[in-house]
């Protein structure tokens, strides 16, 4: 929808707003389940979901003393088959079948890479000899797994950790929602989960451009205009990484997986644009 808002000599003003929705769902493949992985995450394949669903475990905070992990008495399996104990300062995985034991039969989708809609807002304002144009695009409902925090704040090796690590559990009552540092991570507290599900909606200045037409004449020229446009000036997201905005390849399976992708940069360009 795009329309002329304002029509006077002096001043004029064009509106354009356009939103676009998709949606897809799984009718048939074989055996009518199929789960891919990729940079440690798990990509659902199902008959009646949308494809490329997220797939893992859903947490419910951090265990604040070993007491309150006793009480629960919930195991973590690991890859072995042994059953790890929960202590104080590790994620409280979400039991789905009530057995106390964390594994795979506890997994269940957990973020969707498809947006809800995506859209743009352009408009031209132009004042006399002034002219400002403007795009925004934007998203909104697809999730993301950001891989690169996973690998910042996953506190079971010794490679450097963002500075959100500095409020892991340390000990018995503390409240917070990054658990405790662990060497090899015997109790999963890494796992793919929700902890790296983030909401990648945004809003974002695509581009911008400011024109002045100079007013001088002459036999062999017929306009002279200075301009200046920039390209990605803002970006309002919450999601935590460089750039909600990227995709790994064209794959359909692996949209909304960002493993430390480069950002789209800003430019800033100056021009002088004469006609003859």
């Amino acid at each position: 929808v795009s329309g002329r808002i304002i029509n006077t000599e002096k001043l004029k003003w064009d509106l354009g707003v356009n939103i676009a929705a998709y949606r897809n769902k799984i009718t048939k493949i074989s055996g009518d389940r199929m789960l891919s992985t990729y940079a440690g995450a798990n990509i659902l394949t199902q008959v009646g979901l949308p494809v490329g669903m997220f797939y893992g475990y859903k947490t419910n905070g951090v265990y604040k003393s070993n007491a309150e992990a006793a009480t629960a008495g919930v195991s973590v399996q690991n890859a072995q088959g042994d059953l790890i104990a929960q202590q104080g300062g590790d994620v409280r995985f979400v039991d789905v079948n009530n057995d106390h034991v964390i594994n795979s039969s506890d997994m269940q989708v957990i973020g969707n890479p498809n947006p809800d809609y995506t859209g743009g807002i352009s408009t031209q304002l132009t004042y006399k000899r002034v002219s400002l144009d403007a795009l925004f695009t934007f998203s909104k409902g697809n999730d993301i797994y950001n891989y690169t925090r996973r690998q910042l704040e996953s506190e079971s090796g010794f490679y450097n950790q963002s500075a959100a690590v500095l409020n892991r559990w340390r000990g018995d009552g503390q409240v917070t929602e990054i658990p405790r540092a662990s060497y090899g991570d015997p109790s999963g507290n890494s796992s793919f989960s929700d902890r790296w599900i983030e909401d990648g909606s945004y809003i974002r200045l695509r581009s911008v451009s400011v024109s002045y037409d100079i007013p001088f004449k002459y036999k062999f020229i017929k306009y002279i205009k200075v301009y200046a446009t920039g390209s990605n000036l803002l970006t309002f997201t919450k999601y935590l990484g460089y750039d909600p905005e990227f995709a790994v390849n064209e794959n359909v399976l692996l949209q909304g997986i960002d493993t430390t992708l480069e950002p789209q940069f800003r430019t800033v360009q100056l021009g002088l644009r004469i006609g003859i």
